[in-house]
């Protein structure tokens, strides 16, 4: 099995491929940077180092928001050919606050009380109405940045301005006290594979990692655990990180299709990047066995409409050996007795009903 990891070369990244190449026969670091997508009349390609990507039995992409259309387009190309944990719409879902929300949403994930305006005017309607404090957030971004604070309509209106400024898109959130906490959650496959309470730095709200907070490890209680799953679920991501505030009620604020995991392993002790590798090294397997099977149905589903194939003959010592295909389209069986008809270049079997009519 060959895995492919398409990333930008950060220590998260290379952590899974160390561990890696304990379950991989080849694995291969690929710069993110240096791939391109070619779509011509004969099809989509993707590119890398100006040469056709090689064929990888698994596909797992980790990188910036700022690459989000490569990285779906990759994913959108390679995805039926081999196993990719995150579905081409995944990294729409997940790279853009305000889809994570509807999409989080459409499957009854608790998320916070969400505002989205077209325009400056009908979000300023917006701040009239609502109750303070909100948090402001720019849709595209990580690590918790564009995230801002207002305690009433005069501050949330001096950020709206500042934001229409820069051209900036937003949205309007309640704000839920947690106490400068949220939970952070991998996610790989079905489980939850480590968890950690990540606590703000005196004086911050956000308790981001690359924002100066820390990580505690924590152990879910199961109903939190299947809401980081359900999370999981609804953007199209096997394997994430899922950004849980605990307060009057549990809400999911973002769903990371990258997740740095250098934090929560030193906190936890989970060596999540083997978690990961494993979980990817497994599910490769089945894709690649259930990619067979579908592919010898297909061949059968078209033999048994037909009837007929094309297939070389194997002769042996006067004997000819019957395809595997035939014999489980037509029932035979070893020691089956059989009518055989012959004559120049032609040859017609038929199970023989002889014994039931009481010849021998």
């Amino acid at each position: 099995m060959k895995l492919g990891l398409i990333s930008l070369g950060a220590t998260s990244g290379k952590w899974i491929l160390d561990k890696a190449e304990k379950y991989f026969d080849e694995v291969e670091d690929i710069n993110l940077k240096q791939i391109s997508i070619n779509m011509t009349n004969a099809g989509k390609r993707v590119f890398y180092k100006n040469k056709p990507l090689q064929h990888y039995h698994c596909i797992y992409q980790r990188g910036s928001f700022r690459y989000e259309l490569l990285r779906k387009a990759i994913a959108d190309i390679v995805y039926k050919d081999c196993y990719t944990p995150l579905n081409p719409e995944s990294y729409s879902n997940c790279h853009n606050k305000f889809l994570t929300a509807l999409a989080l949403k459409n499957e009854n994930v608790p998320v916070p009380e969400t505002h989205f305006a077209a325009t400056s005017d009908i979000a300023r309607e917006i701040l009239k109405d609502i109750k303070y404090p909100i948090i402001l957030k720019v849709p595209k971004g990580t690590q918790g940045k564009g995230v801002l604070f207002a305690d009433s309509y005069s501050s949330a209106k001096t950020l709206l301005d500042a934001l229409d400024a820069f051209n900036q898109k937003y949205l309007i959130q309640e704000f839920i006290d947690s106490e400068g906490t949220d939970i952070r959650a991998i996610v790989v496959g079905d489980k939850v594979v480590a968890s950690m309470r990540r606590i703000a730095k005196k004086g911050e709200m956000r308790a981001n990692i690359h924002q100066g907070g820390h990580g505690e490890p924590v152990i879910l209680d199961e109903r939190t655990k299947q809401t980081a799953i359900k999370a999981a679920k609804a953007v199209g991501a096997e394997i994430c990180g899922v950004d849980i505030l605990e307060g009057t009620r549990n809400v999911v604020l973002e769903v990371n299709s990258s997740p740095g995991i250098k934090g929560i392993t030193e906190a936890t002790g989970i060596d999540v990047a083997d978690k990961i590798a494993k979980y990817l090294y497994d599910r490769t397997v089945e894709f690649t066995k259930e990619k067979e099977n579908k592919g010898f149905s297909g061949i059968m589903s078209e033999i048994e409409i037909s009837n007929e194939f094309v297939s070389a003959l194997s002769v042996k010592l006067g004997i000819i050996k019957l395809p595997e295909i035939v014999t489980k389209l037509t029932g035979f069986r070893d020691e089956d007795e059989v009518l055989i008809k012959g004559e120049k270049g032609k040859i017609e079997i038929v199970k023989s009903d002889f014994k039931k009519k009481g010849g021998r």
